[in-house]
């Protein structure tokens, strides 16, 4: 852009010089230091404008870095997303996996009372002895044999398990019934609330839960109550309330299977759990 002044310049100046003869040596001393300047100007603009072209660079060299970082931020998003997504279905497999597993293993124990009830009975064609003055066995009224409460109890969960909800929930109110104290019948009350979550019939199915905590409140079933229980309220739209009930999962049972679903759900919801 600049060669081109210069050159026109040093012609002038060149005329100039051979026309010297009839000019003073002070007229070409000024001549010389105005040829200097000349440059000097030149220079400086020359050096301007290399400046400009480092800055314009520069800034097109920011511009590229930028959009590559906003790339990559946004793909850091995306790969984010995806990973949480995965996880949530992780979750939810590994819920219903644990779900399975402990229906196995009461077929299993329903399963072993089984093969013990088959082995402890008399051999056929065997027969007691009627007691000194009972009625014989044509005169004797039948009777029915009442079921044990184990098998009260396993009857109604082998109906739990194989989706026969409804009988499942009678099975398990008479075993309430007849033994409302045993080890199991706060069981017995949890998978009444189960089945009904199962039907989508949430609100009872928080009452069953809250029966359980009322009666029940250091049952082994407590900490799955509450999570069930936060999950018919989310199903019936209460999120605040269900929110709370999750909360309290993690404060009273913060190392427990529960407190991790219940963290996981509350993820989903927005809730910071730290």
């Amino acid at each position: 852009m600049f060669s081109r002044r210069p050159l026109s310049v040093l012609v002038i100046l060149a005329a100039l010089l051979a026309g010297a003869a009839c000019v003073s040596s002070s007229d070409i001393d000024a001549l010389h230091r105005q040829m200097n300047d000349i440059q000097k100007q030149i220079q400086n603009l020359e050096r301007k404008n290399s400046s400009k072209e480092e800055v314009e660079k520069l800034n097109q060299s920011v511009g590229s870095q930028t959009q590559q970082l906003l790339k990559s931020n946004a793909d850091t998003a995306v790969r984010l997303g995806e990973l949480t997504t995965k996880m949530e279905q992780l979750e939810a497999k590994l819920e219903d996996t644990n779900r399975r597993l402990s229906q196995l293993s009461q077929q299993i124990a329903e399963t072993q009372g089984d093969l013990l009830r088959l082995k402890n009975a008399a051999p056929p064609g065997a027969a007691t002895p009627p007691a000194p003055g009972a009625p014989s066995a044509a005169g004797a009224a039948p009777r029915t044999a009442e079921p044990s409460p184990t098998e009260l109890y396993d009857t109604a969960y082998a109906d739990y398990t194989k989706g026969r909800y409804a009988l499942a929930i009678q099975g398990f109110e008479d075993y309430i019934a007849a033994y409302p104290s045993t080890d199991l019948s706060d069981n017995a009350q949890y998978w009444i609330g189960e089945s009904h979550y199962a039907q989508k019939k949430y609100p009872e199915a928080i009452a069953d839960f809250e029966k359980l905590l009322k009666q029940w409140p250091a049952s082994d079933k407590a900490a799955a109550a509450l999570l069930k229980k936060a999950y018919a309220m989310l199903e019936q739209g209460q999120k605040s309330e269900a929110i709370v009930q999750l909360q309290y999962v993690i404060h009273e049972f913060p190392s427990s299977e529960e407190a991790r679903l219940a963290r996981a759900r509350l993820k989903t919801l927005g809730v910071d759990t730290k």
